[in-house]
This record gives C-alpha cells, sequence and structure tokens, in this order.
C-alpha cells in the first residue's frame, strides 16, 4: 500500500538519535552519574515527541495532498488517503519505541523489549480479527495503533522500573503535543486557502512549508525544546551555538 512508506519514514528520523543514546547513556551509567543518564533519557524521548508528534499529525490532516506528492494513479490514493489517515497515529508511538527499546538496550535489558513485542503481536492479531470483521480494511490500521501504545506503555513500565526515570510529563509530551497540534493546523490551513489557487501539489508544499515555520516558531516560544534535546542532534554544539545567539535556546 502507498500508506506504509509514508507511515515509516518519521521512525527513520529517529532511529539515528536512538542509537547514538546507548552509548552515552552506557558510558554515564558506568561513571555511576545517574543524574546524566536521566537527563539523556529525558532529552531522547522529548525528541522523539518533537519528531513523531508533529509528522504524526501532519499526515492525519494532510493523508490524500501528502500522497499526491509523492505517488501516482488518482484511484489508488484515494484508496490509501484514508488507511494513512487511520495509521499516521501510530508512527508517533513507534518513534518513541524506538528511543524507549534504546533505553533498555544501554541498561542491559535487552530481552525486554521481546517481551513487549510479543504481547504487541497478540494484541494485533486479536485487533486485526475483531476491527477487520467490524469495519473492513480500515481495521487493520486500527488494530496496529494498539498493538503499537500497548508495546509502549509495556515499554514505558520496564524503563521506569528499571531505570527509576521519572518522566516530567509537561515538558516531555504537553509542550511538543501542543505545539504539534499548531502545526498540523497551520498546515491545513495552509492548504485550505492555497488549494483554491495553486495547484494540489503546489499547495501542498505551501502547506508543509508554513506548519514548519509554525513548529519551529512554537517549540521555541513555548519552550518545547532546550539546549540537551539540541546536543543530542548532528552537529548540536553548533547548532546550539548558533541558537543562544540568537536567544532561542532554553537550558
Amino acid at each position: 500500500s502507498r500508506a506504509v512508506p509514508m507511515f515509516n519514514l518519521p521512525p527513520v528520523l529517529v532511529y539515528p538519535i536512538s542509537c547514538s543514546i546507548v552509548p552515552l547513556i552506557s558510558a554515564a551509567r558506568g561513571q555511576g552519574d545517574t543524574k546524566r543518564v536521566g537527563t539523556i533519557m529525558e532529552s531522547s524521548l522529548r525528541t522523539a515527541v518533537l519528531i513523531g508528534a508533529p509528522c504524526a499529525l501532519g499526515m492525519t490532516v494532510l493523508a490524500r495532498p501528502i500522497l499526491s506528492l509523492f505517488f501516482t494513479g488518482a484511484e489508488a490514493i484515494d484508496n490509501a488517503a484514508p488507511l494513512l489517515r487511520l495509521l499516521a497515529p501510530s508512527t508517533f508511538f513507534v518513534c518513541i519505541l524506538a528511543v524507549l527499546t534504546a533505553m533498555l538496550q544501554s541498561c542491559g535489558k535487552e530481552r525486554l523489549p521481546l517481551v513487549s513485542m510479543c504481547i504487541g503481536a497478540v494484541v494485533k492479531i486479536i485487533g486485526s480479527f475483531v476491527f477487520i470483521h467490524l469495519i473492513g480494511i480500515y481495521g487493520a490500521p486500527v488494530s496496529t495503533f494498539f498493538c503499537y501504545i500497548t508495546i509502549c506503555s509495556i515499554h514505558l513500565f520496564f524503563v521506569r522500573k528499571h531505570t527509576g526515570l521519572t518522566i516530567k510529563t509537561g515538558t516531555v509530551f504537553v509542550r511538543p503535543i501542543f505545539c504539534a497540534v499548531l502545526c498540523a493546523a497551520a498546515a491545513y490551513g495552509a492548504y485550505f486557502v492555497s488549494s483554491s489557487v495553486l495547484s494540489a501539489r503546489l499547495a501542498t508544499v505551501v502547506s508543509i512549508a508554513a506548519a514548519i515555520i509554525v513548529y519551529v516558531a512554537a517549540i521555541f516560544l513555548f519552550g518545547a525544546v532546550g539546549e540537551d534535546d539540541i546536543m543530542l542532534l548532528p552537529k548540536g554544539a553548533k547548532l546550539c551555538g548558533i541558537l543562544k545567539k540568537m536567544k532561542l535556546l532554553r537550558k
């Protein structure tokens, strides 16, 4: 399906971060620096939310325009758009899952994710049987959503149990998701306005650009991103220096 490649795209942006935190956490644990371990974990989880939330909401509100931007065939796109709209929220949990799995691996609990995955697989199988019977093909993405939210919940339980991580819900989830909602609203509004005067593809590009501008402005305005988060990115130190000069970065 054309919806699946789009679903898999946001997690690709998170995987480099999940790979980079394993040696960082392992080194901090080896030094007995529990504060540093907590800082890395919280920042990496917040970064996953910052990436996953706008992608998930953006693909939900602009499912068909985004598919039209990358694929051809109006009928196939019409069929894939509702599936992507239902599948998109799950990509948020896949992004979180990548980071939580890396946390468990860095703490020597690499077998625990298998437990979560097995339980998630059972949820997926049962969910597919129930929802596909009730609503047809649209039941597949719905069961996928329940599968990933189950895996994430169990992963999070394991992380809190074995690392003692205390998640600040406001800074890790609430602020980034609020900014992502503004991003999605900007994308939908920009497409609604521009599609009346521009071609569908150009209107999609304009709406994505508007969403990015609004999102970047929002995450700095509402303090959804900090120095520790930027340091996890490639060339993080250089980016931090630039943002500090612009007085956009909080500690």
